[in-house]
């Protein structure tokens, strides 16, 4: 007999998962997408066919309330009247089976079969990342992996009905008529300690990250584990490998699959290196490499982007190249160093692989050629390094940059495409960029991190790390929280009571440190959909250290690295203020505000409504979208007084322009030197109160400083390839 009948709060499941959306192209028959009239006057319905990639992936009913257009423009068309450029038609999904989506309006196109210039986008607003393991007929499921922090508390965006009350004439006191309009998801909140600083990313919306790429590992005297890196080619010709960590290097004669001859004394058994052409002699920036690229490297275009190794081995750097002449290639930096190291003779000279096809902002695929694309797994990180910059907002003369280097998690492989989670922030030109892959291994008889993984060691080394800048960008990422509650401390659990709410933003956040020890995030987002589980389809929630974060990679993937779980501690806090480091400050805070509204627009269905439905009445009652307005920084300390520094800054009214930024610089403890760490730099700022009030127990005088501030930037080194 059951001791427990009731949901406890020690069994409550919280996971975060990425927004993504889907595109699907037609093939001229129905393995493509078809279209056929809907029930009612007023709808539609596509179906998917086995050729689109998400066909029997999506969970029943979960795009319900998302955005979908149809582009139809080219030579094999059958869709022009919805060709959403030249028509502005969107369409509004109010119902999805597994490979069936209905959607109002009508199409304005009789019903059809698309063709190979007919594709579908569906917004990733709304719409959580689709899971490959999912099963629809019996363990539905969405990519919600990610672990939402060391969480203090969290509540989640609770429905709340406008409930609106009529009193009629003639009728009596009473309310005669209740009618219910809008479900509002407001009043998401959390508080975690901060042992990343993700949330920062979903509060400033700005983001881009680069890490080492993949290298190859040695195992035995002529094996490298697993296979060459992503864009090496099998055949026999000049090579060269180069220690990670060292100056060592070897000549290697052939590469086929795991077999690398020519692998000497100088690079160790059981160590990294990077694997690329031997560069034989350089002029300026014209690098000449021992043989033809063609010949080592599967996919290079005439320009694009080239990796390295420093002299000494450490730091992975990169180049960008204009042109490609057999074996000569011109080269110019990316990161610093990148072209000197080079011009030494006897370098290594990895060139990524080409893009067949330029990324659009927000694509959620990556035209890669049929050859590279089907080198990666589901499950897998490409990195894109790009040349190309993007202002950011600053104060200084010239507006700062960075480069528009991304990193995505692979959800698909497709052909040619490789389809990524969430879409890209950035355009990237393809003859500026080129593409890395990024894998996540372990093995403790050969080492914890190899192949470039990205991993904490046991002394608090941050190898292989990932470098991520938060910036404020136009709009922040959507996202979506999945939650379960269950009776039992059994995995899945009986008797579960699971929802998704997604289509969520962050509003507000607040950076604290104080004398407590932790430096902790705490903030309150919205959500614009809930999905609830009434068909018993969602059998194995996600039990974050039961099922999901069970091993030493899955707990990397989700977000908590092993050797990192700890938060960012207040002892370990460098803290600049006008230009000198504030050495006796207690308290320090910076407070970030979206003002984000949510949009109710004039929408509705002429479909029918079920009590069983997942998502109540096709989310025609729930707001639409959420839309950032004006942002606003806050940031404030208390130091104790030692002189009058605090109060000449109020008194002469001192605007710190494009000098002496306020930075904020973290580190987790260890004993190694290279740790995970973040500097957040705070600029163009001015002193609002410095009040120094008398304190009533006769102790020290406490400055309370209070700043306006204008720009935030955070640059975080983690194990972690997203965010």
């Amino acid at each position: 007999m059951a001791v427990n009948r009731v949901y406890k709060g020690d069994l409550v499941e919280v996971s975060l998962a990425k927004e993504t959306g889907f595109r699907a192209t037609g093939d001229n028959a129905a393995t493509g997408w078809v279209t056929t009239n809907g029930s009612t006057a007023n709808s539609s319905i596509i179906t998917i066919g086995s050729s689109v990639y998400f066909d029997d992936l999506m969970a029943k009913n979960m795009l319900v309330g998302g955005t979908l257009r149809i582009y139809s423009s080219g030579s094999s068309i059958n869709f022009a009247s919805d060709d959403y450029p030249t028509t502005k038609r969107t369409y509004y999904i109010t119902a999805n089976t597994e490979n069936t989506i209905t959607i109002s309006p009508r199409l304005a196109t009789d019903p059809a079969t698309a063709n190979t210039d007919d594709y579908f986008i569906i917004d990733s607003a709304r719409i959580p990342t689709m899971d490959a393991n999912m099963t629809h007929t019996t363990d539905e499921r969405i990519k919600a992996d990610q672990f939402l922090g060391l969480l203090n508390s969290f509540a989640l965006p609770e429905p709340e009905v406008d409930v609106r009350k009529q009193h009629i004439v003639g009728m009596g006191r009473d309310v005669n008529i209740l009618t219910s309009g809008r479900e509002m998801l407001q009043g998401g909140s959390f508080d975690t300690n901060a042992h990343n600083l993700r949330w920062l990313r979903y509060a400033l919306g700005g983001h881009s990250a680069i890490g080492f790429g993949e290298l190859a590992h040695r195992i035995t005297s002529t094996t490298i584990l697993t296979d060459a890196p992503l864009n090496i080619k099998d055949a026999t010709s000049t090579y060269r490998g180069q220690q990670y960590g060292s100056t060592n290097a070897d000549d290697i004669s052939q590469v086929a699959g795991t077999a690398a001859t020519g692998l000497g004394s100088n690079i160790d058994a059981n160590s990294d290196f990077l694997l690329g052409g031997k560069v034989a002699s350089n002029v300026g920036a014209v690098i000449t490499l021992s043989a033809n690229y063609n010949a080592t490297h599967e996919n290079v275009g005439t320009s694009g982007v080239v990796k390295t190794l420093s002299a000494d081995g450490i730091d992975v750097l990169y180049g960008s190249y204009s042109s490609a002449l057999t074996t000569a290639i011109t080269v110019a930096d990316i990161t610093s160093g990148a072209l000197e190291r080079l011009q030494t003779a006897g370098a290594v000279a990895y060139l990524l692989a080409k893009l067949e096809a330029n990324i659009e902002e927000g694509d959620i695929r990556v035209n890669l050629g049929a050859t590279i694309a089907s080198r990666f797994t589901a499950g897998e990180y490409i990195q894109i390094v790009d040349k190309d910059t993007k202002q950011i907002p600053g104060a200084d003369d010239e507006l700062p940059t960075i480069n528009k280097h991304e990193i995505r998690r692979v959800i698909a492989v497709d052909g040619a495409f490789v389809y990524v989670e969430e879409p890209f922030f950035f355009a990237h030109t393809a003859a500026s960029c080129g593409a890395d892959r990024i894998i996540f291994t372990h093995d403790s008889s050969l080492g914890a991190t190899r192949r470039g993984s990205p991993a904490i060691l046991s002394t608090g080394e941050l190898k292989y790390g990932i470098t991520h800048t938060f910036y404020g960008g136009s709009t922040v990422p959507t996202f979506a929280i999945e939650q379960s509650y269950r009776k039992t401390d059994a995995t899945p659990g009986s008797e579960n009571l699971l929802r998704v709410f997604s289509g969520c933003k962050v509003n507000s956040i607040q950076f604290s440190a104080d004398t407590e020890g932790e430096v902790k995030l705490s903030g309150e987002y919205e959500s614009t959909r809930m999905f609830t589980d009434t068909e018993d389809k969602f059998t194995t929630p996600h039990r974050l250290f039961e099922n999901t974060a069970n091993t030493n990679i899955k707990r990397r993937v989700s977000g908590i690295a092993v050797n990192g779980e700890k938060p960012y501690l207040f002892q370990h806090i460098i803290f600049s203020a006008f230009g000198a480091p504030v050495l006796r400050a207690t308290q320090l805070e910076f407070g970030i505000t979206n003002t984000n509204t949510p949009r109710y627009y004039i929408r509705g269905t002429d479909g029918s409504y079920g009590t069983a439905d997942q998502v109540s009445e096709a989310a025609v009652n729930y707001a639409t979208e959420i839309t950032e307005a004006q942002r606003e920084y806050t940031m404030k300390f208390n130091a104790l007084v030692e002189d009058n520094h605090f109060f000449e800054q109020l008194r002469q009214r001192k605007h710190f322009l494009n000098t002496n930024d306020i930075t904020i610089v973290i580190t987790k403890p260890g004993s190694a030197s290279t740790r995970q760490n973040a500097t957040i730099t705070i600029e163009d700022y001015t002193v609002i109160k410095a009040e120094m009030p008398i304190p009533d127990d006769k102790g020290p005088v406490t400055a309370n400083v209070e700043l306006a501030v204008r720009h935030l930037k955070v640059v975080e080194k983690n194990p972690y390839p997203i965010l």
